[in-house]
């Protein structure tokens, strides 16, 4: 399996991230389609209060079947060879043993048109497997991450 066309182990994913009074919502949402493919049709908002009472916006949206796997294979097709290097090393931080691959790239990087990891103040995307193919298709995944 060839890790630009891992998508078909994927049947939905979720993405969020959190929206900072000084970050524009318009060209954060712009990335997400242009570099995702994230339509804003599928994004719901919610207005929040931060910590020093400033106002921050939860944004988070949801695809399934096709979609899903055409988010996968745009985000695993662009990261950068030292990424997926990461994954494959760190395998288990990025899943869970209920059928899930989570991944946080940078909110910065995606708007300029790039994928890259990142820990803090990242875009959050969670892609679930199908349960029945679970563990066969992590081992697929994994093993598609070095090629």
């Amino acid at each position: 399996m060839d890790v630009k066309k891992i998508g078909s182990v994927f049947t939905s994913a979720e993405i969020e991230l959190i929206v900072h009074a000084t970050e524009s919502l318009d060209k954060l949402i712009d990335a997400l389609g242009s570099t995702l493919g994230v339509r804003s049709s599928i994004l719901t908002r919610e207005v929040l209060t931060g910590h020093h009472g400033n106002e921050i916006i939860l944004l988070k949206g949801g695809v399934v079947g096709d979609d899903a796997r055409n988010l996968a294979d745009r985000l695993m097709g662009s990261l950068s060879s030292e990424d997926i290097l990461r994954i494959y090393r760190d395998f288990d931080l990025y899943t869970d043993n209920r059928s899930s691959f989570y991944i946080r790239i940078s909110k910065q990087e995606m708007v300029k048109g790039r994928i890259r990891l990142s820990q803090s103040d990242a875009v959050r995307i969670r892609l679930r497997l199908a349960k029945r193919m679970h563990k066969a298709s992590l081992e697929a995944l994994r093993s598609a991450l070095v090629g």
